[in-house]
């Protein structure tokens, strides 16, 4: 499955956020944003549970005050 992780940061706090995102198993990319959020993280996993062990890393980085996951819905 897919899934995309909006992360709003503490401000002036971006930089050891993304550091730590990139440390982070389980995340294919990291992108910094212009907008309501500053950054969006793609996960990869198995399934909904393993996404939610990644999602629960990313929340518990100092520094993060929000997330919104987004999983992305499978095509035929």
């Amino acid at each position: 499955m897919v899934a995309g992780v909006l992360i709003r940061c503490q401000p002036q706090r971006e930089t050891e956020v993304l550091d730590a995102l990139r440390k982070l198993e389980g995340l294919s990319y990291v992108y910094q944003l212009f907008g309501r959020y500053d950054m969006v993280a793609l996960i990869r996993s198995l399934d909904l549970h393993a996404a939610s062990e990644v999602v629960g890393r990313i929340r518990a980085i100092d520094g993060v005050t929000v997330t919104e996951t987004l999983v992305v819905r499978p095509t035929s």
